[in-house]
């Protein structure tokens, strides 16, 4: 930590990124629509590398008194060679991270695997160590629980601490080919855990918020109760602010 706060460049990068982000910004919120964004590390590099990453989005996050910045993520591939060899390292450093820094949110991207990507030991935790190691206060994906050894410790740790799952149906389908009764959203579901529906990245599989309702709702037969329940799930289990929360 102190060779990279002891670094030059390091203040002011933190500062800059900050500027820049507020910057993007500018005119994007109106009486409609409200962005908020989550700093993150790239899992796929070296030690060093994400920790730093992740030790700079940290200190971002709390520095950011406007709340702009809301949380701190970790992204990329989880079945790359460096990702899964380092996959333990990392919840460590989330682990860490959080005992300096206990007022910054995180959400982890964790169990986004499926069978035939990785060997099937590292189908068996992920999100269990999310969960925790990482003290994850939300958890993307999570594909994978129907395999992991502990997995009704982790739908129970994750009931009780409120810890809500991001169901993404076409990105799951698109890169995990996991869709219909192979998708864990009702395990999550049956398991009292707060469902949260989102994209993944519109960018990439340019779907939209309302394709995934449609998904939802035409595959797995919620009722309107229990859709509206996720459409609150999505505002309540936000990072924003108190009153943003009660705003929206």
């Amino acid at each position: 930590v102190s060779s990279i706060k002891s670094t030059p460049a390091y203040e002011k990068s933190v500062t800059n990124y900050l500027d820049s982000l507020h910057s993007y910004h500018q005119g994007i919120d109106d009486s409609t629509f409200t962005m908020r964004f989550q700093a993150y590390a790239f899992r796929n590099a070296t030690p060093a590398n994400v920790f730093a990453s992740l030790y700079s989005s940290f200190e971002a996050v709390q520095q950011d008194k406007s709340s702009l910045l809301v949380g701190v993520n970790i992204v990329g591939a989880e079945n790359n060679t460096v990702s899964t060899r380092d996959y333990w390292l990392h919840m460590q450093m989330f682990r860490y991270l959080k005992s300096k820094f206990p007022s910054v949110p995180t959400a982890l991207h964790a169990g986004e695997l499926s069978l035939g990507m990785v060997r099937p030991n590292d189908l068996s935790f992920h999100i269990h160590d999310a969960v925790f190691t990482a003290r994850a206060g939300r958890i993307g994906h999570g594909v994978d629980i129907p395999y992991e050894t502990q997995s009704m410790e982790t739908l129970a740790k994750m009931k009780s601490d409120s810890i809500a799952i991001e169901i993404n149906l076409s990105s799951n389908e698109f890169i995990l080919g996991v869709k219909g009764n192979d998708h864990p959203i009702h395990i999550y579901y049956d398991a009292g855990i707060p469902i949260v529906i989102s994209t993944d990245d519109a960018g990439v599989s340019r779907n939209n918020l309302s394709s995934q309702y449609v998904l939802l709702a035409s595959r797995y037969h919620f009722s309107y109760e229990q859709i509206k329940k996720f459409v609150f799930n999505s505002i309540r289990y936000s990072y924003l602010r108190k009153q943003e929360k009660q705003h929206m």
